[in-house]
Order: structure tokens, then sequence, then C-alpha cells
């Protein structure tokens, strides 16, 4: 079973050999590269639930200062079997869509459905996990965010994994998971059109004391989205989107 993708156009942040409060060397590469990325393509404010922050959010985002900080995941691993991950993940084997219904089957976190028949598929790599406040509501206390990529179709028993598509290499899911009661809370597909020559970029940032998963993909020509969770709607939702 082949878990790891070789040649793929995005970055995986990785914080392991850092010193306590210092910052993990790839996010000061990522942050490097979104900078010079941005400061020579044009982008364009195309759908804004509040524009004026929407217009001073890309401003900072730009710059990459402080302002935006990068949360750093809890875990990375290059499998879903990894110890480090099976401690938190393994305490729901299968979970459920929060609004599904109680005779609704469950399914593996790394699992999510790609058509409207139910076919379903399978992440193989790059897994990370978050715990942050994601549906911003400090009563509620902080949530997980689990995220993974290069996915291939669900195999049939006895069938091994195949091999990822080239158009589904960069494109990865991050969803909000109720460990409590083994519950997904709603995710975002990020990273679609990524290569080597035009790479991808998405995490989980904080920006004036709010949570959001930011998306910078695109084929040939750059889109950036901003989500944000609201648990009223039991989903993400767009809150800017530019285009180049």
């Amino acid at each position: 079973m082949k878990h790891w993708i070789r040649g793929i156009g995005f970055v995986v942040l990785s914080a392991a050999g850092v010193a306590l409060g210092a910052e993990p060397v790839q996010t000061a590469q990522i942050k490097e590269q979104l900078v010079k990325l941005l400061t020579n393509i044009t982008m364009t404010l195309n759908h804004a639930v509040d524009e004026p922050f929407c217009r001073q959010f890309f401003e900072d985002f730009k710059k990459q200062d402080k302002k935006v900080e990068h949360v750093q995941p809890i875990v990375q691993a290059d499998r879903f079997d990894d110890p480090a991950l099976t401690a938190v993940v393994g305490k729901c084997p299968t979970v459920k869509w929060i609004g599904a219904e109680a005779d609704e089957p469950g399914y593996p976190l790394n699992t999510e459905t790609r058509d409207q028949f139910g076919n379903q598929s399978v992440g193989t790599a790059h897994f990370r996990l978050y715990h942050a406040d994601i549906d911003n509501d400090k009563r509620t206390g902080r949530e997980h965010v689990f995220y993974s990529d290069g996915f291939v179709p669900q195999p049939l028993p006895g069938e091994d994994l195949k091999e990822v598509e080239e158009l589904d290499k960069t494109r990865g899911w991050y969803v909000a998971v109720d460990f409590e009661n083994c519950a997904t809370l709603g995710g975002v597909v990020v990273g679609w059109g990524g290569r080597n020559v035009f790479p991808v970029y998405n995490g989980v940032i904080r920006y004036q004391g709010q949570v959001y998963i930011y998306n910078l993909d695109g084929y040939e020509k750059y889109r950036l989205n901003i989500e944000k969770y609201t648990r009223a709607r039991k989903r993400f939702e767009p809150v800017c989107r530019y285009w180049q």
C-alpha cells in the first residue's frame, strides 16, 4: 500500500525540530513563498461577506506578518495508521456527519463521498490533525480539524489502493471533528490544480481572533478562498474570495 506521493505541487507544514516558541522552518518558508507569489500577481475581490474586512485581510495576507498566524498541526503523519494519529483518531473508528440520520452508516475519517451515487474516496497522504477553535465559539472549546489528500477510489475488499491520478495529487480535504460524539461538523475541499510549476497552498490560520481555512489554488491562474465554519449551518462557508 502506497501512502506517500512524490513530486506534487503543494507544501506540507512541519513542526519537527523547532525550538519552543519559534516558528517552524517550513512555515517561515511558506510565508516567504506566499509574499513573493502575491507580490507578483494581481488578484481582485470576487466575493465578500464583509468587503472592508476582506480588503484589509488581503493586504495583511500579502505581507504575511504577525497579523496572520498559521496554526500548527498537533500531529503530522505519512500513514493513517500512524500511532501518533491513531491515539486521537482511533477514538472514532468511524464517524458520521453531525446532520446525518441515525441509521446512516459511519465511515473512516479519511473518507469522503465523491459523487451523488455515494461512491467514496480514501485519503492516502499528508495526514494532519489540528486543535483549534474552528467554530470561533469559546463556549464550545477547541475542536479538532483533520486533513488528508491523495484521494483514490475506495477499493473493494481484497483490492489494493490505486495510484493517485495526476489531477488529484494536490486535492485535499479539511474536516472539523467532534471526537466526543464521533461526528464530523463540515469540511472544505482544497488544492485543485497544483503542479510542480504551479504550487498551491492551504492551511488553518488565525486572523483578528478568528480561525479560518485558507486555500490558494487554481488552474494556470490563482484563486484565494477564505472559509469560516458556521455551527448554525453545520458547514464551512466562504468569507472572502479573490481571483487572479
